[in-house]
């Protein structure tokens, strides 16, 4: 299964992805803009993130992949939670090459549809680094609402970051989206 977003196209992740993801997560400037990314990866640590994520039923990610399949990086909603219908947001558009070029923006604008439409959310959530501002303005852009602020709940570059919760509810997201 795979959705074309015309800029991009989405699809499950695969082992065949572990090298363009090592790189991606292992580069220091696109790691310094994600939280939880401070010790880098293995190829192993992958390939079991691809197997683990490839078989987790509380989400839904997708490696984000150019016209030649190539992996970008991926985009997903996880903890799924069917009952309070909410869910958490994450994209990670490792390859610098696809930065600024609307890539991320069709990602997120496509999950929302997915999360509100198919999976029927109430809410989806996603937390971002306070450096992120190119991120949180995105979110912004989209209708997220900062929900509230995790202070130095992140450590990047030697130092302690806050983190910024940011929340959009279904009937947010329909007037927004119009």
């Amino acid at each position: 299964m795979h959705f074309d977003l015309g800029k991009a196209r989405l699809r499950k992740p695969e082992p065949s992805d572990v090298d363009a993801l090592f790189a991606q997560k292992n580069d220091p400037e696109v790691a310094a803009m994600l939280g939880g990314f401070t010790k880098g990866y293995t190829r192993a640590d992958l390939a079991r993130w691809v197997e683990a994520h490839s078989q987790a039923k509380d989400e839904a990610l997708y490696v984000i992949a150019d016209a030649t399949d190539r992996c970008l990086g991926h985009v997903g909603l996880y903890k799924i939670d069917h009952r309070i219908r909410s869910a958490e947001f994450a994209i990670l558009v490792g390859d610098k090459k696809a930065w600024g070029t609307g890539v991320g923006r069709a990602c997120t604008s496509f999950m929302l549809r997915f999360g509100f439409e198919d999976l029927q959310l109430h809410r989806i959530y996603l937390e971002v680094l306070e450096t992120n501002e190119r991120a949180r303005s995105l979110y912004e852009s989209l209708g997220f609402k900062h929900e509230g602020r995790l202070r130095h709940a992140q450590w990047k570059g030697g130092r302690y970051l806050d983190v910024h919760v940011m929340g959009i509810l279904e009937d947010e997201w329909r007037s927004h989206a119009r």
